[in-house]
């Protein structure tokens, strides 16, 4: 299911639940012109240890990661901690989405930061945005280790 190609602006990887997920991420990074390559991975097989989290993102190394959760919220926000406590996150931007934030908000009692995406042209627009974003923190992130490493 993976893209393995690499471009000049790198990239994204997907953690999702949906294939129809993967088409709309896409869809939204051609539409926006980027050129970014995105890989994705079903977020079920990761939680079943069927792919190893580490060893894809070191094969991949993308600079943002999305995360879309789904139900259920609680088992799944615990996993996504997990992860993005591991030192394979490190120097990689995070975009969290959902189809339903006030759900996954209540259920993990605090405001997780996600985006809902229903497929409305202002969520593509915020997720957008969100890339955008992650990926020159990202970027900034790996810069300043590479400095950082020469002294």
């Amino acid at each position: 299911m993976a893209d393995t190609r690499r471009t000049v602006e790198g990239v994204v990887a997907l953690f999702n639940a949906s294939d129809d997920t993967v088409d709309m991420m896409q869809s939204l990074l051609t539409q926006s012109g980027r050129h970014q390559t995105l890989v994705s991975c079903h977020f079920a097989d990761l939680k079943k240890g069927v792919v190893d989290a580490g060893t894809y993102l070191a094969t991949h190394n993308p600079e943002v990661v999305i995360f879309d959760l789904s139900p259920p919220y609680d088992e799944n926000w615990t996993y996504f901690m997990s992860i993005r406590r591991t030192p394979h996150m490190a120097g990689r931007g995070v975009v969290l989405t959902t189809t339903n934030k006030a759900r996954l908000d209540e259920c993990v009692g605090t405001d997780s930061q996600a985006l809902e995406v229903v497929g409305k042209t202002e969520d593509l627009a915020a997720i957008d945005r969100a890339i955008t974003l992650e990926t020159q923190k990202a970027l900034t992130m790996r810069l300043a280790t590479l400095t950082s490493g020469r002294g």
